[in-house]
C-alpha cells in the first residue's frame, strides 16, 4: 500500500496544503495521507512560530472532513531538532515497513529533502513527490540530483498557488478577510484564540 506523508510547520495551514495532499492522493493512487505539524523543526528561524498545541489543533480541524488524511503528533513525543528522515523513519516503525511511503514536498523543498546532513535522509528511505507548477522544467533541475535518487522522485503539477501561510498572517494582523484561503473551522479557531494577533505570535 502506498502512504503520504506531508510535514510542515502549517502556520496555518491552508486550502492549499489540502489541495496538494488530495491531488497526490489521486495522481500517485495513496491510501491515506499523514499530516506532521513540525514540533521543533531544525531550519526554522522565524522565532514566533505559533504554539505547537495550536498548529496541531487547526491542522486536527482541516482535516475533520477527508476520511482519507490523518494527522500524527509524532514529532512532539521525539527529540529536537526532528528531522524529515526521522519522521520517516518513526512513522515507518508505526504504520510498518513493508508500505511505500510518498514524502510530499514544494519542489523548493526538494533538494534539502535528499540532502542526507540537511534531512538525515538516504536513497530509498521513500518516495519524494516534488509539488511543481505546470511546465516545470524537470531536466534543468534534474541535473542538480545525484543518480541514487532519481528513481525516487516524483513530479505533480498543479497550478501555482496564489498564497501561503506568511500571506494568511499578514492579512490577520491587517485586520483582512482570509474567507477561501482556510477552512471556515480554521479560521474560526485563529480568531477565537486571537492566533497571529497575541503576544506569541
Amino acid at each position: 500500500m502506498r502512504i503520504g506523508i506531508i510535514g510542515g510547520s502549517f502556520d496555518p495551514i491552508h486550502n492549499g496544503h489540502l489541495a496538494i495532499a488530495r491531488s497526490a492522493l489521486d495522481k500517485f493512487s495513496l491510501i491515506k495521507v499523514i499530516f506532521v505539524p513540525a514540533y521543533c523543526p531544525p531550519h526554522k528561524t522565524r522565532p514566533n512560530l505559533a504554539p505547537y498545541e495550536h498548529r496541531f489543533r487547526m491542522v486536527e480541524r482541516a482535516l475533520h472532513d477527508h476520511p482519507a488524511f490523518s494527522i500524527s503528533d509524532i514529532e512532539a513525543h521525539a527529540h529536537c531538532p526532528f528531522y524529515a528522515g526521522d519522521t520517516i523513519t518513526e512513522l515507518k516503525k508505526e504504520y510498518g515497513a513493508c508500505h511505500d511511503y510518498f514524502f510530499i514536498i514544494g519542489l523548493d523543498a526538494l533538494l534539502t529533502l535528499i540532502d542526507p546532513v540537511k534531512a538525515r535522509t538516504y536513497p530509498g528511505i521513500c518516495h519524494f513527490i516534488a509539488t511543481t507548477r505546470p511546465g516545470f522544467q524537470w531536466n534543468v533541475l534534474q541535473k542538480h540530483i545525484p543518480t541514487p535518487w532519481l528513481p525516487y522522485i516524483h513530479i505533480n503539477e498543479m497550478p501555482a498557488l496564489s498564497f501561503a501561510s506568511s500571506d494568511i498572517r499578514e492579512r490577520i494582523r491587517a485586520g483582512k478577510s482570509i474567507e477561501g484561503m482556510v477552512p471556515e473551522s480554521v479560521r474560526d479557531y485563529i480568531y477565537t484564540f486571537k492566533i497571529y494577533t497575541s503576544c506569541f505570535t
